[in-house]
């Protein structure tokens, strides 16, 4: 990989190893987006009992239950089409920080007690997990971007 030094070190992959690493990480979105959505989708009912839970929600978890896989199917679409890549990867960067400010709030306004909506496995993270997890793609998300850009 290439790297320039100007007044301070500078990581700049090169054009083709810049796209190789936007690739794989939209195709890592793609795969998470897709799974949680459709765990969602096919646990609709669970879903909505535990969105019940969160007193933010509670008046919205129908709509919530849906809107939610179908945003992430629609990232996921975005992340697939050439033309539509960084779109889709704006987009999986501001739902993952919109995710983990959500979760913060849950967590320090109201406990650790409350159960995850998250779907999957991922589900059986702890709080705690689930703050890194979301900080580390978040981190992953805005790299991708720079240095696509």
């Amino acid at each position: 990989m290439e790297s320039t030094i100007k007044g301070r070190y500078s990581f700049r992959p090169s054009e083709k190893n810049s796209v190789l690493i936007f690739d794989a990480i939209s195709y890592l979105f793609v795969l998470l987006f897709v799974y949680t959505a459709v765990s969602k989708f096919m646990t609709i009912g669970t879903f909505q009992k535990v969105l019940g839970h969160y007193p933010l929600l509670s008046g919205y978890t129908v709509f919530v239950s849906y809107a939610v896989p179908i945003i992430e199917l629609i990232a996921a679409l975005l992340l697939i089409i050439p033309r539509t890549k960084i779109v889709g990867m704006v987009g999986s960067l501001i739902l993952m920080i919109g995710f983990l400010l959500y979760i913060l709030f849950m967590m320090y306004s109201l406990g650790p007690s409350l159960p995850c909506s998250c779907g999957g496995i991922i589900s059986k993270l702890s709080w705690k997990e689930h703050i890194w997890f979301n900080t580390i793609l978040i981190i992953l998300a805005g790299f991708a971007l720079r240095i696509r850009n």
